[in-house]
């Protein structure tokens, strides 16, 4: 059974896709709709931020500099996430959420699978 985890943390928003492979045009999908939803809207010369595949372990990178998301735009990520995930089959089946005092942040970390 195949499995994905998409780890985000908050401010600014960073978000990682991790284990099994995506197709393509759900990449370009959350690529074009999670810089839309965050709170703080984004200087118009600026360039949108474009998911970049790391190594070590493998999984594809999108940080949004310069945003923030409140508990509405966080919100708005996780829909967005889910929505376009589901499109592709995929399910969820878990959540896990951290603070991390030291900073400010926190992550919480999506589990899908399917079938």
């Amino acid at each position: 059974m195949p499995n994905l985890i998409v780890n985000i943390t908050f401010n600014p928003p960073v978000i990682k896709l991790m284990g099994s492979t995506l197709r393509e045009e759900t990449v370009q999908k959350l690529q074009s709709r999670l810089p839309a939803v965050t709170t703080t809207s984004a200087a118009q010369r600026k360039e949108s931020p474009k998911f970049e595949l790391r190594q070590n372990p493998s999984h594809w990178h999108l940080e949004i500099e310069q945003q923030y998301c409140d508990q509405l735009g966080r919100s708005l990520i996780f829909l967005s996430i889910i929505e376009s995930l589901e499109s592709e089959d995929w399910k969820l089946k878990g959540t896990n959420s951290v603070s991390h005092p030291e900073n400010n942040k926190d992550t919480t970390k999506l589990f899908f699978v399917r079938a």
